[in-house]
């Protein structure tokens, strides 16, 4: 997500965790420490696709049917990023029968009435998680957050689990803030685990990256066939477990004077539709613009905002950096040429109360490219032909 990388000083790359190391790794800490078990965070996608994993690897118990993830209470948890340029999540224990902060929040001070990106939820727990040596203490009871993986945390994020235990195993639960249903289960023993338990920890994260895949497939598929059929575009179809971060079909020709519709499927992700694809769009971007650039937030309210004086994660702000969300629909609805911009604002599958479907008249025959502006790898082409 190009805006991402910008914001994030190119943090974002291809952080790719190949098959080959799906298989979570465990190991014993400096020492004789506590082991380090390595939950993946998203995973690589195929060539040629655009999937997004909205799943922890191995997630445990999150179904009936999957295997629990055991580890030791005083294991360490390693978060680590594995999936592609677009991907955002976060790895967040909430307290026992807590709820999840808000991703966007009203921004009311200094006379502002726009939205923001709350910086509870996207920014990670201050002081710790930075390395195994490092890592954020979980007891059941507190709050510990990644923030948003990997703008603004590194490819790793650091958890030891440290829950009152007696003789009895525990289950724990964490989530990813972004994508509401993102969830991964652990079961907690005393002691270290067993050998069995671990080998099965393993295990579980390639067998899931395999069905994960299958199904985000089958659900490219068919969500190209009924569009095809519709005669409309899909933007963006899912799985439980995958969103599909895919234009279908990618190419999509009509004829001049001819109105196309888009409509999303997503279960987790937002989308828009927005032309031209690139640059050209950036002032109808929905992430800062028209709040560009970013600000540090004043502390206490009646002190002014101030620019931005630093790299990620904290870009130089004494409080926080302000990060502005602008979701409504921008520019003509008409695209008249290759260069016209406009786009649909965020349409939504799950978060209300944005609409599911977009549409753009094209009065003239040519070719116009164009992209969601969310997850720049996610782009489509409308080939509009002459009247007959």
């Amino acid at each position: 997500m190009r805006r991402k990388c910008r914001l994030a000083g190119g943090l974002i790359g291809a952080f790719a965790l190949v098959v080959s190391t799906l298989a979570a790794s465990i190991t014993a800490g400096a020492g004789g420490g506590p082991p380090t078990f390595t939950i993946g965070v998203d995973n690589a996608t195929p060539t040629g696709h655009v999937f997004e994993y909205v799943d922890y690897f191995p997630r445990g118990q999150v179904l009936s049917a999957d295997p629990q993830a055991i580890v030791g209470n005083g294991a360490v948890l390693d978060f680590h990023y594995g999936g592609g340029r677009d991907g955002l999540h976060t790895a967040t224990f909430l307290p026992a029968n807590g709820s999840p902060p808000p991703l966007v929040i009203p921004d009311l001070d200094n006379g502002e009435s726009h939205l923001i990106f709350n910086p509870q939820a996207a920014f990670p727990t201050a002081g710790c998680g930075q390395s195994s040596d490092n890592a954020c203490a979980y007891d059941g009871t507190n709050f510990v957050n990644s923030g948003a993986m990997p703008a603004f945390q590194s490819s790793d994020f650091f958890v030891q689990i440290t829950v009152p235990l007696s003789s009895r195993p525990t289950t724990i639960h964490y989530v990813c803030l972004i994508h509401p249903g993102m969830q991964g289960v652990l079961t907690v023993v005393p002691g270290g685990g067993s050998s069995a338990s671990r080998a099965t920890f393993g295990s579980s994260a390639a067998s899931q990256y395999s069905a994960d895949t299958s199904d985000a497939l089958n659900a490219e598929s068919t969500a190209t066939a009924e569009a095809q059929n519709g005669n409309f575009v899909v933007a963006g179809t899912a799985t439980q477990f995958v969103e599909v971060a895919e234009m279908l079909p990618q190419t999509f020709t009509t004829h001049a004077g001819q109105t196309v519709t888009w409509k999303t499927l997503t279960m987790k992700d937002p989308h828009t539709v927005t032309f031209p694809q690139g640059s050209g769009s950036d002032s109808v971007d929905p992430l800062l613009p028209p709040y560009a650039p970013a600000e540090c937030e004043g502390s206490p309210d009646s002190t002014p905002d101030t620019a931005l004086a630093g790299p990620p994660p904290g870009f130089g702000c004494t409080t926080f950096p302000e990060l502005g969300l602008n979701p409504a629909p921008n520019g003509v609805t008409a695209i008249t040429d290759p260069t016209t911009v406009a786009t649909s604002g965020i349409i939504s599958s799950p978060f209300s109360p944005f609409p599911t479907s977009a549409s753009f008249s094209f009065p003239n025959a040519n070719t116009f490219h164009y992209q969601c502006r969310i997850h720049d790898d996610m782009i489509g082409t409308i080939v509009v032909t002459p009247n007959s």
